[in-house]
């Protein structure tokens, strides 16, 4: 099953590991030094050019989505 994070881009249910918050009271900096590894190493992308809510960790890097967690969750 395909899961609508935003945009045009969808993504395999199988794939998500979870997705997370993009408010800045609740992000650690655990979470932004993690950010900000992966997108040296090329492995972020974004749904749509939207300010991000929220972002998807994939097996394959991460996606940022302007859609909250609430909503991926429910679809």
């Amino acid at each position: 099953m395909y899961i609508h994070i935003g945009g045009a881009r969808a993504v395999r249910e199988r794939e998500i590991i979870g997705c997370f918050d993009m408010d800045g009271r609740v992000m650690s900096d655990t979470t932004v030094e993690f950010l900000k590894k992966c997108e040296k190493e090329g492995k972020t992308s974004s749904a749509d050019s939207d300010l991000p809510r929220s972002f998807v960790l994939t097996d394959g890097g991460v996606i940022f989505s302007h859609i909250s967690t609430a909503a991926i969750k429910n679809r």
